[in-house]
């Protein structure tokens, strides 16, 4: 037996709506329609914004779940739902849309479609009611309909927010509690009939509001007049205090009133929390909160209810009160059920989007505002007239990759929340601290010139000066810092972090611990980066080409090897210097490949010469960058090159520098030794110019030490450099190591080396790098 009275249909309503099973809301939703409604079909479906083309979301069909494909909306009883809000045809609706083939799968006689709209507006889709026969529906069908399709647009909004922003974490369902049967004697007068007609629709109109504070006034105002209450009003629970509640929203006599918190227990919202539910027919005045300072002296009766998130969990509670004591709670019971199921789901979703914009906005590792947090602010800034100036720090640490790739990532995200903490308590009121992701942070200082701004760059660099002690590892850290100020240097927050990074690069460039930025360092950017661009067309087209320095015996004069040195002549730039473009090859991530190629081409020249009929003595050498020992197919790559080429690997020998191998000492050991047993020579190049450790030396499978040219060019008048050359060779011998000098100029050096026991070298004084025909004219007969 279908209901057809009025208070029966929204009392079912009610109790349904308020479980949600598993099957889903929409699923939920066309279920409990067929049965309250008595149709033998119910569908709910999402039209997309050009009103072309349906997809149901969930259809019951006589007393089951079925599928039903998309369709278009061409000629179709949706498409005049979407075209007029809503379509009835009591029979024969067929016969006035033949072309729709779901109406005729269905063999449906009677249809009542009602759009469903967004909470701000715009059609979203429709609810569909069809019948077999003559559709005829109970009284107020339209009014449950008109609440079906605004909970309905309401779920359906937040699931295409949800699937549009996928930052959204609203995975919950609606969590509405059961609520009791009405008193039928007393709502079977023409006065609750009518109370209930306007219950219905002020339920409606409320729950149909936008989103937000605005929306849960509304529904508090709307709920007070819906239930002829003088008071009505939503509190939420302290979130640190239990006891502790504070009103979102209060209404008196209509007019909304100051928010304020007040102490639960003993007073009735307490047992709404305890309970879930609380009414007071009479008196309840001398029981509310003495925080209300007796303003609500006058109330009688009281209903509350707690609102629950979706996981059960208290959030707060609404409730109404009136002036005259309470003789029927039953109607006020069911229609606060339904305005409590839209409140908590509303504070939810408002719980939920501070949750995404903490997500969003704050960096998890440090808790201080991330990237996007950082630009809006600056635009806030910048947009405000009251900003005349400001300055812009970016900072970025320097060799902090050490420390994640020694001491592992886990570690190295403590250090940074340590170095945030630092950086923090070193700034004065007013200063904004970000972090842009990785080990770069940024500082915003309003108001201040450049010699402020300097100062407050140095404290931030002596914060750090410090060791950084996290679970018993010492960490050492400094910092280069890039200064812009605002008006002067830029009109825009991305422009004045532009020139923010190029000041803080060209700290780093110049091993400054702070350096503002000049219009000059904006031109040497952009020829950085032209020839970068020129640089990486060079390398795939292979455009290059290597030029080969002899390596002799000092006693003999003979050559024992070479050594492959990039060159490169751009049709545009001209002869570009290796000093140039080999920093921006490793800075722009080049280098690797820069490397393979000179590998290859290296193989290639071997196999040329062999086939010209010249044989090169010793080894040609080949410089390896530290990021290319960083790659696992080093050694395959290596070895595929020879065998292309039938050359031997002990023809070859590679040089990384002593500071490439420090990158990660272990790796290096690992890759030399593997090298080493095919056959490869292995030389450590510029050694002396960085931190090596003996006992890490010792264990390279390395052949030869490079003594770099800084210190051979100096070594005959300076007692430093021939020092440390006495002291390389000695120690290479000591290890059964060569020792190889570069950058000899003249006879006395080769003296000094020679009495100084190194036996090899190369430099101008023997001959300039040349191309590969000169080299073999000149040193292969």
């Amino acid at each position: 037996m279908h209901p057809t009275s009025a208070p029966e249909i929204f009392r079912q309503l009610a109790d349904k709506l308020s479980y949600v099973s598993e099957e889903g809301f929409f699923h939920h939703l066309v279920r409990s329609l067929a049965d309250i409604l008595g149709v033998d079909h119910v569908v709910v479906e999402h039209v997309d914004s050009h009103q072309s083309i349906s997809t149901t979301l969930a259809v019951w069909s006589q007393g089951e779940f079925i599928e039903l494909a998309p369709y278009s909306l061409q000629n179709t009883p949706c498409q005049q739902v979407a075209n007029h809000s809503r379509l009835f045809v009591a029979c024969q609706i067929r016969e006035q849309f033949p072309a729709d083939q779901r109406l005729a799968a269905l063999k449906a006689e009677g249809y009542l479609g009602i759009s469903i709209a967004a909470p701000g507006g715009g059609f979203l889709g429709a609810i569909v009611l069809m019948h077999s026969s003559a559709l005829g529906l109970p009284p107020y069908a339209d009014e449950v309909l008109r609440i079906a399709a605004a909970l309905a647009g309401a779920e359906l909004a937040r699931q295409l927010a949800e699937s549009q922003t996928r930052e959204r974490l609203l995975h919950k369902k609606l969590a509405l509690q059961r609520i009791g049967r009405y008193n039928e004697d007393l709502i079977n007068t023409l006065h609750e009939q009518q109370r209930f007609q306007h219950a219905v629709v002020s339920v409606a109109t409320a729950i149909s509001a936008e989103n937000g504070e605005a929306f849960l006034h509304q529904l508090t105002a709307h709920m007070a007049e819906a239930l002829s209450a003088e008071v009505g009003f939503i509190a939420l629970l302290d979130e640190q205090d239990a006891d502790i509640a504070h009103t979102l929203t209060l209404y008196v006599h209509g007019q909304c009133q100051d928010n304020f918190a007040y102490y639960l227990p003993g007073v009735p919202c307490h047992k709404v929390m305890i309970e879930q539910e609380c009414i007071v027919h009479e008196g309840a005045a001398i029981m509310l909160p003495a925080e209300s300072n007796g303003a609500l002296s006058w109330v009688n009766g009281y209903v509350g209810r707690r609102l629950d998130d979706s996981h059960g969990q208290p959030m707060g509670l609404i409730g109404v009160m009136f002036k005259k004591p309470l003789n029927d709670v039953e109607v006020v019971r069911n229609v606060l059920q339904i305005f409590a199921a839209r409140a908590a789901s509303e504070l939810e979703r408002q719980q939920d989007e501070v949750r995404i914009r903490q997500l969003a906005f704050c960096d998890a590792g440090t808790q201080l505002p991330n990237r996007s947090a950082f630009m809006r602010h600056m635009e806030n800034v910048v947009a405000d007239p009251q900003t005349t100036e400001l300055a812009l720090l970016l900072l970025d640490l320097n060799h902090f990759k050490e420390i994640n790739d020694t001491a592992g990532h886990d570690l190295g995200d403590l250090v940074l929340k340590a170095v945030a903490e630092r950086f923090a308590a070193s700034l004065t009121e007013g200063h904004y601290l970000a972090r842009l992701g990785g080990d770069e942070f940024v500082v915003v200082c309003p108001g201040v010139q450049a010699n402020s701004a300097l100062a407050t760059a140095q404290r931030l660099c002596d914060s750090i000066a410090l060791p950084f002690m996290i679970e018993q590892h010492s960490f050492e850290l400094s910092v280069g810092i890039g200064l812009a100020l605002y008006p002067q240097d830029a009109a825009t927050p991305l422009e004045l972090l532009k020139h923010a990074d190029i000041a803080m690069y060209q700290a780093k460039r110049q091993k400054l611990p702070v350096c503002v930025f000049e219009p000059w360092m904006e031109r040497i950017v952009a020829e950085q980066l032209h020839i970068a661009k020129r640089l990486a067309s060079a390398i795939a087209e292979k455009q290059l080409s290597l030029h080969f320095q002899p390596q002799v015996d000092l006693h003999s004069g003979r050559l024992i090897g070479a050594e492959a040195l990039c060159r490169w002549h751009d049709e545009e730039l001209g002869q570009v210097s290796p000093g140039k473009f080999i920093p921006i090859a490793e800075e722009r991530g080049m280098v690797v490949a820069l490397g393979s190629w000179v590998i290859e081409e290296a193989c290639r020249q071997l196999a040329a010469w062999r086939e010209q009929g010249h044989s090169m003595p010793g080894q040609l050498a080949i410089n390896i960058a530290a990021q290319q020992f960083e790659e696992d197919d080093l050694v395959a790559s290596v070895l595929n090159r020879c065998a292309q080429f039938a050359v031997e690997a002990s023809q070859l020998s590679l040089e990384i520098t002593e500071s490439g191998i420090m990158e990660n000492p272990e790796k290096a050991i690992a890759i030399t030794e593997v090298l080493k047993s095919k056959g490869l020579g292995l030389s450590i190049d510029d050694f002396g110019t960085g931190y090596s450790s003996l006992a890490y030396l010792k264990r390279f499978a390395a052949d030869k030490i490079k003594i770099d040219i800084s210190f051979v060019r100096d070594m005959l008048t300076s007692d430093n450099d021939r020092v440390i050359v006495a002291t390389i060779i000695a120690m290479a011998n000591t290890l059964g190591l060569e020792t190889i000098a570069e950058g000899i100029e003249n006879q006395d050096q080769i003296t000094a080396l020679l009495a100084l026991g190194c036996a090899q070298g190369q430099g101008y004084y023997f001959d300039r790098p040349l191309t590969a025909k000169e080299f073999a004219e000149r040193w292969l007969r």
